[in-house]
């Protein structure tokens, strides 16, 4: 028992030093398969909530105020401005600061120096009298002048640059100075020894406190009450970063702080931080909104790239680069052009629309049930192609020649009609095409739906379990996957002028394999499960080639 005992423990040490080899990792031979190079569609992604963008945002905003030893909101718009690329604004802001806040419109351009005259004007003993309301005004803080003083508006210069701008306004209009005079206008008003300034609001026309007042560094003033009112009226529409100085001409920015200030409502409070924050994603490229409805995701990656963004949430699926239906391998260009020319040419595509069409032989109506392109007639038993109407067996097993369009050679010669007509002609085979697989993924999605209910009857009599059954599920998920991807096709066919004889021949490829795996997936319960799933393997085989070739590449 002794000797046993110490074999045992041995073989249990054994055991242990054979699972470390094994699990180190360090002398594997085994080659890491790299997803990149086998999965063209392999997209590295994480999904977010407000919360976690909200603190990966102030990050970033911190990070650049400590930096640069800037306030928290400079540094925000200065990072929605550049889209969050905190090196440009670094360098931008050392390298010349004045210009990064004008061209982020924070601050206002400095204005060009007036023409000088034409004639030297001699000076009279009423220019210095001009001093007083020709001089711009910059409302000052609240601060009082010396007791029984005369208070007079504050220039934005000192005393010697604001006698030669009056000067130089001196040659100005009646009108033009009336203006100014309105907007200038200042009084003091003393009381018990103290002096209170006011001004006159160039909105709202009236006289009031000047601590009532506030201006952006464009020292455009304007009352408290207006510029809310003017907040409120912005958010209304929809605006919220973008928001500017009521002054006309003028674009400077409203700052964050003064809005959340000035705004009185929680209710507009939030609805104005809700658009900020929405602006804030929007210009961030790493960042995306999942468009699926009344979903709160925000999509984060690395890699912007027109692949696709599951949500975790709602389960839409999406192009990450454009945020619109996944496309590959159509890009984002081409698909917006293709969309737009659908829409723009619907009522002529309207046609083609048509669930039925009568057989090539016997000419009886068929109506299509189902979303493969392979037709058998339950008349006369003949087996066609829904496209083309052309003999099913005579499209081969290699090529389909009904999903090519053959232009014309001579097209180039013929007048202005004809080819109006066989650019219409061509439009036409792919949107028809494109249609047509459209609706055939509507129509498999029954198909699905039937066979659950047949399944869910079979396991329920005791023929077997859902686990047996599994694979017709993985058929007819792998049949929409690569359907979808077929039906992408036919825009970049469309468009494409370079290498389009080894895209036509993919493109057959995979619609062919398509239609032999539909017809098997409608047939499942007949079918033998190993014919099946090898007929899987192969289309999805071909649906990784076609797009390891042609996966959209745009920057």
């Amino acid at each position: 028992m002794a000797d046993q005992e110490s074999d045992m423990e041995y073989s249990s040490d054994n055991d242990y030093e054979f699972e470390d080899y094994y699990n180190s990792g360090e002398d594997c031979d085994i080659e890491q398969i790299d997803p990149k190079r086998t999965d063209p569609e392999y997209f590295v992604y994480e999904c977010l909530n407000v919360e976690e963008v909200e603190k990966l945002l102030n990050e970033s905003v911190e990070k650049l105020s400590t930096q640069l030893q800037i306030t928290p909101s400079l540094a925000k718009v200065l990072l929605h401005e550049t889209r969050w690329n905190t090196a440009e604004v670094i360098e931008r802001y050392r390298n010349n600061a004045s210009n990064l806040l004008v061209s982020a419109r924070i601050k206002a351009a400095a204005p060009s120096a007036p023409p000088p005259p034409q004639a030297p004007v001699p000076s009279t003993s009423g220019a210095s009298c001009s001093t007083s309301t020709s001089s711009s005004f910059i409302p000052s803080i609240a601060g009082c002048s010396q007791a029984g003083a005369i208070a007079t508006p504050i220039a934005s210069t000192s005393s010697s640059s604001s006698s030669s701008s009056s000067n130089s306004s001196s040659s100005s209009s009646i009108s033009s100075s009336a203006t100014k005079l309105h907007h200038n206008l200042s009084a003091a008003v003393t009381a018990g020894g103290c002096c209170y300034r006011t001004q006159l609001c160039p909105v709202c026309v009236t006289v009031q406190s000047t601590d009532k007042f506030h201006a952006l560094a464009c020292q455009h003033s304007f009352c408290r009450d207006c510029w809310a009112m003017h907040f409120e009226i912005q958010i209304g529409q929809g605006i919220s970063t973008q928001i500017e100085c009521m002054e006309q001409r003028c674009d400077v920015r409203v700052p964050e702080d003064l809005v959340l200030t000035l705004l009185n409502r929680p209710m507009l409070r939030d609805k104005y931080q809700q658009f900020t924050f929405a602006d804030y994603v929007k210009s961030h490229p790493e960042l995306r909104f999942c468009p699926g409805p009344n979903c709160q995701t925000i999509i984060r990656s690395q890699d912007i790239s027109p692949k696709k963004a599951v949500c975790r949430m709602c389960k839409t699926a999406f192009c990450f680069r454009c945020g619109t239906d996944y496309h590959a391998p159509t890009d984002c260009q081409i698909i917006r052009k293709w969309l737009t020319k659908c829409a723009d040419d619907s009522e002529t595509a309207n046609y083609i629309s048509a669930h039925t069409k009568d057989c090539p032989k016997c000419h009886i109506c068929i109506e299509k049930n189902g979303g493969c392109n392979h037709m058998q007639c339950f008349n006369c038993k003949h087996d066609f192609c829904w496209m083309c109407l052309g003999d099913w067996k005579a499209h081969g097993s290699e090529y389909y020649e009904c999903s090519r369009y053959k232009e014309n050679p001579n097209i180039a010669h013929e007048s202005v009609h004809a080819q109006a007509r066989e650019a219409l002609k061509k439009y036409l085979h792919y949107y028809e095409r494109w249609e047509n697989h459209s609706k055939s993924l509507q129509l498999e999605q029954q198909t699905l739906d039937r066979m659950k209910a047949r399944i869910n009857e079979k396991v329920m009599k005791g023929l077997g379990t859902w686990i047996d059954w599994q694979h017709l599920f993985d058929a007819a998920t792998l049949l929409a996957k690569c359907r979808y991807t077929l039906q992408y096709t036919y825009p970049y066919a469309y468009y494409m002028d370079s290498r389009k004889e080894l895209f036509e021949y993919q493109q057959a490829q995979l619609e062919a394999e398509i239609e032999n795996l539909s017809w098997k997936v409608e047939r499942a319960e007949t079918t033998d499960r190993g014919e099946l799933e090898n007929q899987m393997d192969i289309a999805e085989k071909r649906r990784t080639t076609l797009l390891k070739d042609f996966f959209p590449t745009e920057a």
